[in-house]
């Protein structure tokens, strides 16, 4: 007896709908990652941004809590390339030296001094990714220069001295100058009073997106600044001309 076989259907291939489908997604990935990737640079500039932001408002919270004067403690160069980080950012007693801060916070020991148990490092670059593609200028580094020079293609970051409220603010504009830089290369001290919880002196810190160890022109930038007799941290962002609108915003 004959076997009748009745008509089926190969379902092996796919239809033009879910070809479509697979394509549009994988074109929306390939957008998303040339976009992550042409930000690395702001990335890792908004990662070292929100990292001495958090470290300058611990020791900040420490004078408060404690009542007791205290010091904000830099020292160090910006390399990630070595096999330990060279800059530091530390907390410890204002009646103590920064030489004693530096070296209590740099001393592994079994029983600290009650001066280390003060002391703490707030920041320091890791050889992470999120390190890798943004710098912290030193006092002498013409990173900052640099990174606000045109582009390839002529493109420019906004001039800081252009937006509020430097643009209009006498102190903003005295508060930024290379002798407030937080970071001087060597060791250098700030301090916060414990009495009225307010900083001792003007501090700035700028930040940089890098390539190949230098500073990327039109890259995204960073700033902190906090006011002489001031409580309040300031922190400015620029996304750079080569990959955003180049402008200022404060965040």
């Amino acid at each position: 007896m004959a076997t009748t076989h009745t008509g089926s259907t190969d379902a092996s291939g796919y239809s033009l709908i879910e070809l479509l489908v697979v394509l549009a997604i994988v074109a929306i990935l390939g957008i998303a990652g040339v976009s992550m990737l042409g930000n690395r640079g702001g990335n890792s500039v908004r990662v070292v941004l929100d990292e001495i932001e958090g470290g300058i408002m611990d020791a900040h919270k420490y004078a408060a809590t404690s009542g007791r004067d205290v010091a904000i403690v830099t020292w160090g160069t910006w390399d990630v390339t070595g096999t330990a980080p060279t800059l530091f950012m530390a907390r410890g007693a204002a009646a103590q030296t920064s030489l004693a801060i530096q070296t209590a916070v740099t001393t592994t020991i079994a029983a600290p001094t009650d001066l280390q148990k003060t002391c703490a490092v707030l920041f320091s670059p890791s050889r992470s990714r999120e390190y890798m593609n943004a710098g912290v200028v030193v006092t002498g580094s013409a990173w900052w220069t640099n990174a606000m020079q045109a582009n390839g293609s002529g493109k420019q970051n906004e001039d800081l001295a252009t937006v509020e409220p430097f643009k209009s603010d006498a102190s903003f504009q005295a508060a930024f100058t290379p002798a407030n830089n937080l970071f001087q290369g060597a060791l250098n001290q700030v301090t916060i009073s414990g009495a009225n919880k307010r900083f001792n002196t003007s501090l700035v810190v700028q930040v940089v997106s890098t390539a190949g160890g230098a500073a990327v022109p039109g890259g995204a930038m960073g700033l902190i600044v906090v006011q002489n007799n001031g409580a309040t941290v300031y922190k400015f962002y620029n996304p750079g001309a080569a990959n955003g609108d180049g402008k200022w915003r404060r965040i």
